[in-house]
């Protein structure tokens, strides 16, 4: 066969595949058009679920006539100018490919005015039919695109669409990514020409959070702040009450993009290790604006995934601003206290799995473990020392009231009385001191193979290779089962339901073996504990307290993620009396 190009609007139709994977994506470049337009107000409107109508509305600078003959051209673009542009783009489209892709795959038609012009334009393509026109139009400048009939001649893409509320629900997801980032900017949601959203332009995030989550959720969210010469992250996150069973309330930006960044999500997790529980995610806004020529955002055809010159540096700046905003806001006061269900599903310990297959097992009976020697620095993060001095401080100079309730140790400082609940902390230094011991770095062979079945996921022998990483030996067996030759010594000491406990690890996102023995110590710590409603003498009292201050000072909740330490004000108690 003879070779020959392609005609332009089949070019057109091919990139759509990369561009327009689905109505979502379609407004997604339109709205950054919009941005880019300079716009402070952005009315999205989707009708039937996107079939019929995806219109977008702003106030931006709009388009000039001379321009508007270029408009629906591929790689006809005001945003670049030579090869340096590259290396340096401030705005969100650059490739000039997007309205030449869906007006290849859409009944098309755009409407601008700008300022200094006393009539508006209209440009409107149907397949290969082009026509524009002057027209009189409603408002001093701006832009109105609408995108009809998506998909109609390519029936093929339409097949691999989902249904119509699920479509809408990507398009709803992006326009809180979008709306999230841009809270100074006035934001339209509209559904079957009725409105689902109408958010003025905020003062603040926090403000936008509670427009769009319709919840005041300000006392639980803290604010992550760092800024140098290159990089500058802002936002958002959560204390340990607020979390979600998924990562749905992550929401993450790098120079204004919403991003799916592997890298900022697993510090952003890494940064709550041992404050929440494993399968648990906290609310976050994270901001990260960084020079654009240490970031490369043209790795992705939909731009949803970047490339850091230096992705460590990035990760450790998350890390570390996430862990010093934790730090600072550490301590639960009576103000800002709620309830939330920490209880887990998970007990690996009544199961004598593991010693029906030739191991034996000895669970430990106490705490009796050598003292660890933990400072700040063993984290990788060294704490803001001004902070850490006060806290160290005020946590020196107590005095031990008494115990009540059999179950919480009460201690008076200078400003506020403190609430300790002696079973989380003491099973939190139980928690820290197995961790401090654990020793892994081995396989032991099981004296007969163990069978475990497994679930249906996508990559599952990628999945088994991982876990062959951490001191297991594991084969598949066929698509719903494995085989278990050989698990880490550790467990040699340790009772473990092996089922439940591969149950969790295939529902891992990032399978690390601190995750497993987290899981596991969490759930024996508990057990080995002093409970509450456990009578303590003073010297009991005395010594629970001094043992957290002198190991582990800096942390204010058990491994669940429940604090364990209460502050309330002197001044709170006061205004009970009107002092």
């Amino acid at each position: 066969m003879a070779i020959h190009k392609l005609p332009e609007y089949m070019i057109n139709r091919l990139k759509a595949g990369e561009i327009v994977e689905r109505p979502s994506s379609v407004i997604k470049e339109l709205v950054e058009n919009s941005l880019d337009a300079w716009a402070n107000a952005i009315k999205i409107i989707i009708n039937d679920g996107w079939k019929s109508l995806i219109s977008i509305e702003d106030d931006g600078s709009g388009i000039e006539l001379s321009d508007m003959d270029l408009l629906l051209e591929r790689y006809a673009t005001s945003k670049i100018n030579g090869e340096q542009d590259l290396y340096n783009l401030q705005s969100y489209g650059f490739r000039g490919e997007a309205l030449a892709s869906i007006s290849e795959v859409s009944k098309t038609s755009v409407i601008s005015k700008t300022a200094y012009s006393e009539i508006g334009t209209k440009l409107t393509k149907i397949e290969q039919s082009l026509v524009m026109k002057h027209v009189p139009v409603g408002f001093k400048h701006g832009t109105i695109v609408s995108i009809q009939d998506l998909f109609y001649n390519v029936p093929a893409r339409l097949k691999f669409l989902k249904s119509s509320q699920t479509e809408y629900f990507y398009c709803y997801n992006y326009f809180v990514d979008v709306a999230l980032y841009h809270y100074n900017k006035h934001f339209i949601l509209a559904k079957n020409d009725k409105p689902v959203f109408d958010l003025p332009a905020a003062d603040w995030m926090m403000e936008r959070i509670t427009q769009l989550w319709k919840k005041d959720m300000s006392k639980q969210l803290k604010v992550v702040e760092y800024a140098d010469d290159e990089i500058v992250l802002s936002g958002v996150v959560s204390d340990s009450w607020l979390t979600f069973g998924t990562p749905d309330n992550i929401k993450l930006y790098v120079n204004s993009r919403p991003v799916n960044d592997k890298i900022m999500k697993r510090a952003l997790m890494d940064a709550y290790a041992r404050q929440i529980s494993p399968g648990e995610y906290p609310f976050a806004v994270l901001m990260l604006e960084v020079k654009p020529s240490i970031v490369d955002v043209n790795v992705h055809p939909r731009k949803l995934e970047v490339k850091f010159i230096d992705s460590n540096r990035i990760f450790q700046i998350v890390l570390e601003s996430v862990k010093k905003t934790l730090w600072i806001h550490k301590i639960a006061t009576i103000e800002s206290f709620s309830v939330r269900d920490t209880s887990s599903s998970w007990d690996w310990f009544s199961s004598p799995a593991f010693s029906q297959h030739g191991l034996e097992f000895s669970t430990p009976t106490s705490t009796s473990f050598e003292k660890p020697l933990i400072s700040p620095s063993t984290t990788g993060f060294v704490f803001p020392e001004k902070i850490y001095e006060e806290e160290h401080v005020l946590m020196w100079n107590y005095k031990l009231v008494w115990q009540v309730w059999n179950s919480y140790i009460v201690l008076s400082a200078e400003d506020a009385l403190y609430y300790i609940d002696q079973h989380a902390l003491a099973e939190r230094i139980a928690f820290e001191k197995m961790k401090k011991s654990a020793w892994y770095a081995k396989s032991e062979l099981l004296l007969q193979p163990l069978s475990v079945e497994i679930p249906k996921i996508v990559n599952i022998e990628e999945k088994i290779n991982q876990i062959n990483e951490l001191w297991f030996d594991c084969s598949l067996l066929s698509e719903n089962s494995m085989i278990v030759y050989a698990v880490p010594q550790i467990f040699s000491i340790y009772k473990v339901d092996i089922e439940q406990l591969f149950t969790y690890i295939f529902g891992l996102e990032h399978i690390t073996f601190d995750h497993v023995l987290d899981k596991i110590f969490a759930s024996k710590a508990c057990k080995i504990s002093i409970k509450a409603w456990d009578s303590l003498t003073h010297d009991q009292m005395m010594n629970l307290v001094k043992e957290w201050l002198e190991s582990i000072e800096w942390m204010f909740v058990c491994q669940h993620g429940r604090p364990f330490f209460v502050k309330i004000e002197k001044g709170t108690i006061d205004k009970f009396f009107d002092r």
